[in-house]
């Protein structure tokens, strides 16, 4: 009689073949486990028999099945063998996180802002997902810090102005990320320019980060295209169209009249974008990481600033939802995880 061991092999070599093919199709690794596990499916099961039917039937559609106690061993097998093959790649939720930039003693240290929390909700059957604004009561964002020093042993003061400082910049990646995630839409330009921002700006903090002079430069332009890309959007939201420019005062001067996203004197802290342009490219005198830091938390200021001004149905700052778990999800997690080597 076949056993688990057997279904696993006999799995393995299909997903082999299968993951091929998605990596052809640029599929996310982190999306291909269902994907492989419903072209599995499609592609190899030919009938099912369970023991609550009389008769074997074949698999059917995918919202057929996807419920079925043997879909979700099925997934869970898939899951197990990527984790396998990939390692710890395969538990990263990056898509829920961003890096940031934060001082200690003034010093350059990464920060990994989750935007996304979630807690159980009724056993075995729903999560609750909480989109905060801000750092919460509940959290330590200090511990997010990466490759943090030892807080314990700095003075009192310099501890409570570390905290200060991560809960600054972690409240405004989060209050960013509300805003961004619920800008309306209609016009798909509006989408087009508000999707890389988040990239630019994880890009600024992770150069910033590492306090080496050459990246601190280059991250002046991520901060410029951060800002740029902003209120490009905001005028492309309110009026169809936006000045071709790089000059981030005259996109504020010429936006479209609404809500105004920023004191116009925020931008004084943020270079011409000439300078940018010249510290792009490694030229240009360098910059300390007092004043990278400074731009890049009045790029932050941009930035929330139109994110908030900008035209939304619906404001999700703080917002909870109570979402049904994932009906191919198995309840034994034990099976997600892949079996010892022999």
């Amino acid at each position: 009689m076949a056993g688990p061991d057997d279904f696993d092999d006999a799995l393995a070599e299909s997903l082999d073949v299968i993951d091929r093919v998605l990596a052809e199709d640029d599929v996310p690794l982190t999306s291909r486990p269902r994907r492989a596990a419903q072209d599995f499916v499609r592609f190899c099961v030919i009938e099912v028999k369970t023991d609550s039917a009389a008769e074997s039937t074949e698999p059917g559609e995918f919202l057929d099945y996807m419920g079925s106690d043997w879909f979700k061993f099925i997934y869970a097998r898939t899951v197990a063998w990527y984790r396998r093959r990939y390692g710890d790649i395969m538990s990263d939720r990056s898509d829920r996180s961003i890096t940031g930039c934060t001082l200690v003693l003034g010093t350059p240290f990464r920060i990994k802002v989750p935007l996304v929390t979630t807690r159980s909700g009724k056993p075995g059957e729903t999560i609750w997902m909480h989109y905060p604004a801000a750092v919460e009561d509940d959290e330590d964002s200090l511990s997010w810090v990466k490759r943090a020093p030892n807080f314990a042993t700095l003075p009192r003061g310099d501890g409570m102005k570390a905290r200060r400082l991560a809960n600054g910049i972690a409240g405004a990646l989060r209050s960013i990320y509300c805003g961004m995630f619920t800008v309306h839409t209609g016009d798909p330009r509006v989408g087009e320019l508000r999707d890389p921002i988040l990239p630019h700006l994880d890009q600024a903090a992770v150069q910033i980060s590492t306090g080496k002079p050459v990246e601190i430069k280059r991250a002046q332009w991520e901060l410029q295209m951060a800002c740029e890309l902003s209120l490009k959007m905001l005028s492309q939201q309110r009026s169809g169209s936006f000045t071709e420019t790089h000059d981030l005062y005259v996109l504020h001067d010429r936006l479209p009249p609404g809500k105004p996203p920023f004191a116009r004197a925020l931008l004084s802290r943020i270079p011409s974008w000439e300078v940018m342009a010249e510290w792009r490219y490694g030229r240009g005198p360098n910059i300390t990481v007092a004043e990278a830091f400074s731009r890049y938390r009045a790029s932050l200021q941009v930035v929330d600033g139109l994110m908030d001004a900008a035209d939304r149905k619906y404001r999700f700052h703080g917002a909870s939802f109570e979402i049904r778990k994932a009906p191919y999800l198995h309840d034994d997690h034990t099976l997600f995880e892949p079996r010892p080597t022999k």
